[in-house]
């Protein structure tokens, strides 16, 4: 059920990616022959005046089909040359162009601004949800349901900077801890002193306990700010990423394709609906972002063939386009077929990756 649900979600990420192409060039005047929905043979379609709107076999994918790109359509669907895609100017051929990358942006910031304001994020708390056995916490008498007050003296305010980092830098060194157990009162306090351990081989000092998180929600204009951070953020990771495979710090087979996406994303499913919703976020941004790449027949190599036009005045010839586009789909559809590959390969390896990230 997870592949299912994800598979659905992925593709909403590639409607929406083409709905913003087919809104922005019918507002643009451009004639719209086909939108459609998956790939393969039509399961079920409805014709409009000037538009099919289809929804095909496989789940993967999706297509807006432009007057005017074939001069041959036109004809067949009798529109008129002015609806054709390059009798337009080019900036609303531009605008077509970029928007269902921008929409998939968009679409990825509103996901993350749902994630703030109605799910909240999760956030550790200074409430002690479990103790490891023979740990020194398990030793010192904390026990579940006690709050961590102190830490030496100094009050806890932030779990992380206040608490887990304190603790860690302590290693073999004796700590007192200030706390309160929840059947103390408020102005009953117990404080012990524990000498953390390198319990995990870790080179850190750790005392045995896990924390309680709670789920922490913003208010919707505070959400926003959030969003925009954590949007900007995908953006930036996209080209690290893109960076650290230039520079060799990751290989070609750690690349996640179609089967790969559908993995993590199923499996941060079963994690949990905040984890999903994250992946489906950074899925719809990366798209967003990665479309607009410079490389023929990605919306990026559209982009740079308008620009020449914009400084020529006038287009390259159709010979040398089409030249150009079908040398980037060879080189596409080769490391997709590798990427596919791959994905198979290191299916298990993979699983065992996630575990190590995701599970607790």
């Amino acid at each position: 059920m997870s592949f299912i649900i994800t598979i659905f979600v992925l593709g909403v990420v590639v409607f929406v990616h083409e709905l913003g192409h087919m809104l922005m060039a019918k507002r643009a005047g451009i004639g719209v022959l086909e939108f459609a929905v998956g790939m393969g043979p039509v399961v079920y379609s409805i014709k409009t005046e000037q538009t099919l709107y289809s929804l095909r076999c496989l789940p993967f994918g999706g297509f807006v089909k432009l007057a005017g790109l074939d001069e041959e359509d036109i004809e067949k669907v009798n529109l008129q040359p002015e609806n054709s895609y390059y009798r337009k100017p080019v900036l609303s051929r531009f605008l077509t162009i970029v928007s269902g990358s921008l929409v998939n942006i968009f679409f990825g910031f509103i996901v993350y601004v749902l994630i703030f304001a109605l799910t909240g994020v999760p956030e550790v708390t200074n409430t002690i949800e479990e103790v490891v056995a023979d740990s020194p916490a398990f030793e010192a008498g904390l026990k579940k349901g006690d709050t961590i007050l102190s830490v030496n003296g100094y009050p806890v305010l932030d779990t992380q900077k206040d608490l887990v980092e304190k603790i860690s830098k302590s290693r073999d060194m004796s700590v007192l801890i200030e706390f309160r157990s929840e059947d103390q009162a408020v102005s009953q306090l117990s404080s012990r002193r524990i000498v953390p351990e390198d319990l995990y081989s870790s080179g850190e000092g750790k005392i045995g306990v896990y924390f309680r998180v709670k789920q922490k929600r913003f208010n919707p204009v505070y959400s926003l700010w959030l969003a925009s951070k954590e949007t900007v953020n995908t953006v930036k990771l996209v080209f690290v990423s893109l960076n650290m495979l230039i520079n060799g710090k990751v290989g070609l087979n750690e690349l996640a394709g179609p089967i790969g996406i559908i993995q993590i994303a199923s499996y941060t499913l079963k994690k949990g609906f905040l984890s999903f919703l994250n992946i489906i976020a950074m899925i719809s941004i990366s798209l967003g972002v990665i479309n607009l790449f410079p490389f023929p027949v990605l919306d990026g190599g559209h982009v740079v063939l308008l620009g020449i036009e914009a400084v020529r005045k006038k287009r390259l010839s159709k010979k040398l386009e089409t030249m150009v586009n079908n040398t980037g789909a060879s080189i596409l559809i080769a490391l997709m077929l590798f990427i596919i590959v791959n994905d198979v390969i290191n299916w298990k390896d993979r699983i065992v990756f996630l575990k190590k990230i995701l599970d607790f």
